[in-house]
């Protein structure tokens, strides 16, 4: 399992511009799209945040 730090380039439904998170998936070289998915929603973010699930639409780091 790899570890990713995440950050909103903009502003995502009501996930702020800037926004960092965390998100732990099996797949690399970028986390799998329902991994993100999952943890926005946990997070508390709507609907429409939850609909940018695609790692490419975040700024993407590899923690570990």
């Amino acid at each position: 399992m790899a570890l990713y730090k995440l950050k909103a380039p903009r502003q995502f439904g009501d996930m702020p511009k800037g926004y960092e998170f965390q998100v732990v998936s099996s797949t690399i070289p970028t986390p799998n799209a329902k991994d993100v998915e999952k943890e926005i929603a946990r997070l508390g973010f709507n609907r429409q945040a939850q609909g940018y699930r695609s790692p490419g639409n975040f700024e993407v780091k590899k923690i570990s």
